[in-house]
């Protein structure tokens, strides 16, 4: 086997064809580079200046000699680690096949070798995933070499301080990652086929590739194919371009809709053509209202084109190029302006001069617009004014106003072209002039921005701003070629049912505007707390402000979408159509009317209210819906506007009511002096500890052996105007423990809130209440405050009623529920005792501060760890954190001074629960005696995938998939046959599983569709959301997508860590995980990703048996 090393392995991870190459002896065409010998020169330098810095502090380092053999490089190093030498440059580390040359090895303390840990200077201006990997392989090579347990490592980049990394949280991904080079490595076969991939653009085999797909006429070339369709063609036979071109107008293709499928051909047959004259050419599209060539304003001579250049591997990322180009300043003639930023600071002064300048070219010229190509301006405009929290409003004003006009929508809903992509540069072979110069790509801006940095030659700089200058001038000449090919009459056309209500809003706010920044001044300057806190209550008084706008804004950029991408986006539901099999049904003085649409994956729901996308007027109330039968039910008024023939439907922005009001009282009585009715929310924003009657701060609040329920009901009753902090991971009884201590306070005579996320969160904690008070024969008079025509958000019992106003909740009612809305307005502050709040992990910091005020003590019930919080927008410092994220930072379990952790789980087995509580909860979490006595008793026969209990992979091949996969389905359904077959011991009894015993989990709903067609009628079938608080024998997870980098949704979404821990704990005996077998595969560039990536590895590892 050849050496193997981080560089092979992030290789292989990056593209296992390129790795297969390299195993096969294939040498890349030398090109050879002068910026790489530059790179090595200042690489050099750069780790001379980490060394010097190293050995300031840690003395002379021992050098390993970088030119002696490898044999003698790595028993010198050996030598210095056993010597204890404090620091060693230029060590080698080698075993088996893998190899590593750490720039630094540096031992922290006095214990000899046992504290080595491993440092890497980059010639870079942030971390990478592949520098952790590297430095992850070092710690793995030392741990096998010498038993030094490595904790962490160091990356020096070149700019910034050392960054540090605990190497814990990335282990098992790094394992797994090089047990599967491992087994690539040792195959005699590496059937591999060249596929684009983002290691494109850097690869030696790149001309290599393409030339492959040349002579095979892949359908790679036709404009707008993604791989995972490329797969399902040739699933289906279609392997060319010419064949794709030539597919009749029934055609079928298993996974792809027929209008996909449709538009997909005639692109080939388009570009087909071309190939054959020699010669680009376009065609037009039939004209949509609203769309292509209407979307395009009339030319103004104050129109401006914008083009931005930025590095997305920076950091959090930097724009660091910001060019304008047209009549600027009142001048005749069109120029060019560059904005240049070269760190944040320059970011945020850049953004506010880019957007001075756009206010003043609208002001000189009110029919200006700003034109630029594709999403990425806009995009990045809204994510600087969030980040930065500045010139927000004047970025709402022209977004309002519909001054940026993107003419990539408009140019592919109103032509196809002939090229084999949509970007400005193919499309420019229609309308314009070849490129010159050295920067041609957005990849070499990045390239030679990065070069700059290296070098500070001003010269790369000018080339970067002269490509720049090349895009915006590309646009202005888009432009004017699609205004000599607009048809007459078609003009622009914006579609706006809301329009009358933005004119109506835009003094309010204004005037909203100046309240808020004046209050803002007096939070920062007031006596009263902390700079940190009276900085976090100033920036909260926008929190609302800024979760709503990505919705406003997301609306009407899905104004512009095509039905297709309202159809992929999960936001969304597209393409709707009148079900005309059933009548509109009179319901009061409204119509309820059913409407079908294609097989899509959404997250709308029955009570919300959405768009309708062409229009974005009202659609109504979604009083039902049906992915799996392609279905909806919208409820709407009589005199409702007639709905279109086919439209879509798009989220609407949440009406926050008197939420944000409410944050600005709570500020107002901040400045003017804390008050005793704030000062539970004023020790929550402070972080102090809870103040208990009685009790000194400091200590811990559940005293030695005391049993958890006294606990919480004691600490609960000795708040004293604090909060109370209750964790509960899976199966500890959380919601049973929270309605013992209310019925408690109940008994006693307090006045208790109930609120939380959701009303399904509120209504559930209300029936324990319930549940608790009939087991103590306690009757009491309670209120939830419902929405009216939202039976959901309506509960009723013996002791419980329902009220739609809160002007309806009395003061005989001892126990009220309800939302942020209910508990905000100002005749409900300092009306309770205590508020608890559910699932407070789920509960903005914003809302808190809202609502903190109607008690005085707050308790805090919920699990961090489980499902987060569905935050909107970019927001300042700590602002956007949930309630649990900002209380705790970033521990995994709430400290014994801060609050309680119930930590003894009922539900979960303990071959479960040990990797449960080791990887995510401390290893504070254990299980109740109990659980060991349920347990699945299997027959001879049964698959080697179940067990009696505790966590099984089941890998399954399939590519190409994304949010179903019919061969996990397939999988699962025989996991299910199986598991029928067997029984379940609870309590020394056996009992035959059942459908009831077993849920089935799957991230996306159309894979939920396509479970619930293949499982038997009865199985439970649902997105973990769904589940939530539910639990049974065993749980089945489908992970659904083939690779996790072409995961919809990101990474974010599908490993995400709470998610993945709320999946598996609905188990109390068994949690099967099926994925696919390549789904950790491919490039993770991103530190955060191998994170996500990490609980999955590390459970998977449990399963299989391995370190």
């Amino acid at each position: 086997m050849p050496s193997l090393s981080a560089s092979r392995l992030n290789d292989y991870l990056g593209c296992p064809h390129q790795a297969a190459l390299w195993l096969a002896g294939i040498k890349p065409a030398e090109d050879a580079d002068a910026t790489l010998q530059l790179i090595r020169d200042k690489g050099f330098e750069h780790e001379a200046a980490v060394l010097a810095r190293l050995e300031e502090r840690f003395g002379p380092a021992e050098h390993i000699p970088s030119d002696a053999s490898l044999a003698d490089r790595t028993r010198l190093t050996r030598e210095a680690i056993t010597r204890g030498a404090k620091l060693i440059y230029q060590g080698a580390l080698i075993k088996d096949a893998w190899l590593g040359y750490p720039d630094f090895l540096v031992r922290n303390g006095d214990d000899g070798a046992t504290t080595f840990e491993p440092e890497d200077a980059k010639l870079a201006r942030s971390a990478k995933g592949e520098y952790v990997l590297q430095l992850g392989i070092y710690a793995e090579l030392l741990e096998e070499l010498f038993g030094i347990p490595v904790q962490g490592g160091v990356i020096h980049v070149a700019a910034g301080e050392p960054v540090p990394f605990d190497l814990r949280r990335t282990r098992f991904i790094l394992r797994r990652l090089m047990r599967s080079f491992e087994r690539f490595v040792a195959k005699e076969k590496r059937a591999t086929k060249p596929r684009p991939c983002a290691a494109c653009p850097q690869c030696d085999y790149k001309a290599r590739c393409e030339s492959e797909w040349r002579e095979a006429d892949s359908p790679f070339f036709v404009a707008g194919v993604s791989g995972a369709q490329v797969t399902k063609l040739a699933a289906a036979g279609v392997t060319t371009l010419a064949q794709l071109a030539a597919l009749p107008a029934n055609a079928k293709v298993d996974g792809m809709g027929t209008e996909t499928l449709e538009k997909l051909s005639a692109q080939a047959r388009l570009q087909g053509a071309a190939r054959a004259s020699g010669q680009h050419g376009f065609e037009l599209l039939p004209y949509a209202r609203g769309r292509g060539f209407a979307m395009l304003p009339v030319p103004d001579g104050g129109d401006l084109y914008f083009d931005m250049e930025g590095d997305p591997l920076a950091g959090e990322g930097l724009e660091y190029l910001f060019g304008i180009y047209g009549r600027l300043n009142g001048s005749h003639e069109p120029a060019f302006q560059p904005i240049w930023a070269h760190n944040p600071a320059d970011e945020k002064v850049a953004f506010e001069k880019l957007m001075r300048l756009l206010i003043e070219q609208v002001r000189r010229h009110p029919n200006a617009h700003i034109y630029h190509y594709a999403a990425y301006e806009t995009t990045a405009l809204k994510r600087l004014a969030m980040r930065y929290a500045t010139m927000e409003a004047e970025l709402d004003q022209l977004l309002r106003e519909r001054r940026f006009v993107d003419l990539y929508r408009a140019v592919v809903q109103a032509m196809r072209a002939s090229t084999e992509s949509y970007s400005i540069k193919d499309l420019e072979a229609l309308y314009w002039r070849a490129r010159s110069g050295e920067v041609r790509t957005a990849s070499d801006s990045i390239v030679e921005y990065e070069r700059w940095c290296l070098t500070k030659d001003n010269a790369i700089l000018d080339s970067i701003a002269a490509y720049n200058k090349d895009d915006c001038v590309s646009t202005a000449q888009l432009h004017a070629w699609l205004e000599k090919l607009r048809p007459p009459g078609i003009n622009l056309e914006i579609v706006d049912d809301t329009a009358g209500e933005k004119r109506e809003q835009s003094a309010e706010r204004a005037q909203l505007e100046v309240r808020k920044q004046a209050l803002a001044v007096a939070v920062r300057t007031c006596p009263h707390g902390d700079a940190r806190m009276r900085d976090l209550i100033a920036e909260l008084l926008w929190f609302h402000q800024r979760s709503q706008k990505p919705g406003w804004w997301a609306l009407f950029e899905r104004q512009a979408w095509s039905e297709d991408e309202l159809v992929d986006d999960a936001e969304s539901l597209g393409g709707l159509q009148r079900d005309t099999s059933k009548a509109p049904v009179p319901v009061k003085r409204s119509f309820d009317t059913a409407f079908v649409f294609p097989p899509q994956d959404t997250k709308l729901k029955v009570g919300d209210m959405p768009r309708i996308a062409e229009t974005i007027g009202s659609a109504g109330t979604i009083i039902e819906i049906s992915a799996e039968d392609g279905r909806v039910v919208l409820r709407r008024g009589a005199k409702a506007p007639v709905m279109p023939d086919r439209f879509s439907l798009v989220p609407a922005p949440i009406n926050l009511q008197g939420v944000p009001e409410a944050v600005l009282d709570f500020a107002n009585r901040f400045v003017s002096g804390a008050s005793q009715e704030d000062q539970a929310l004023l020790d929550i924003l402070m972080r102090s500890t809870p103040r208990l009657k009685g009790r000194t701060t400091g200590l811990p609040i559940r005293q030695p052996d005391e049993p958890l329920t006294d606990a919480v009901i004691r600490a609960v009753a000795d708040l004293d105007h604090s909060y109370l902090f209750i964790q509960g991971p899976p199966g500890t009884g959380k919601t049973y423990t929270a309605a013992l201590a209310i019925v408690t306070l109940l008994k006693a005579g307090k006045r208790v809130g109930v609120s939380s996320n959701s009303h399904k969160a509120i209504n559930k904690l209300l029936a324990e209440v319930d549940a608790r008070a009939a087991e103590a024969q306690f009757r009491f008079k309670g209120a939830k405050k419902g929405n009216d025509g939202k039976p959901e958000t309506e509960y009723d019992s013996t002791n419980i009623v329902t009220v739609v106003k809160s002007e309806d909740v009395m003061p005989q009612h001892s126990l009220v529920g309800g939302t942020v809305f209910h508990f905000c307005r100002d005749d409900q502050r300092n009306e309770y005792d205590y508020l608890f709040i559910d699932e407070a992990g789920q509960v903005s910091l914003g809302n808190l501060v809202a609502m903190g005020a109607a008690a005085a003590n707050i308790v805090l019930v919920g699990d961090q760890m489980q499902l987060p919080q569905p935050v909107q927008g970019v927001h300042p410092g700590e602002t956007g954190l949930s309630s649990l994220e900002y209380l705790l930072e970033d521990r995994a379990t709430v400290p014994e001074d801060r609050g309680i952790l119930l930590n003894e789980s009922r539900r979960l087995h303990p071959a479960l629960c040990r990797f449960i509580s080791n990887a995510i909860y401390d290893g504070r979490l254990g299980s109740h005696p109990s659980t060991e006595a349920r347990y699945l008793r299997l027959r001879p026969d049964a698959p080697g995938a179940l067990r009696p209990a505790g966590l099984s992979f089941v890998p399954v091949g399939h590519d190409g998939c994304t949010q179903s996969s019919r061969a996990e389905a397939e999988a699962i359904a025989e996991l299910v046959q199986a598991l029928l077959a067997q029984e379940v011991i609870r309590d020394g009894s056996a009992s035959p599983l059942t459908l009831d015993d077993i849920l089935v989990v799957a991230p996306y709903n159309l894979q939920v569709n396509l479970l619930k067609q293949l499982l038997p009628s009865g199985s439970h079938v649902g997105t973990v959301d769904k589940f939530q608080g539910q639990e049974a024998a065993v749980v089945i997870v489908s992970m659904t997508t083939s690779k996790g980098v072409e995961a919809p949704r990101g990474t974010e979404f599908l490993f995400n860590p709470n998610r993945f821990n709320v999946a598996v704990s609905r188990a109390q005996c068994l949690a099967l995980v099926v994925h696919g077998a390549q789904l950790l595969e491919g490039a993770w560039t991103k530190i955060d990703d191998l994170r996500r990536l990490n609980l999955f590895a590390h459970a998977e590892s449990i399963a299989l048996n391995r370190p």
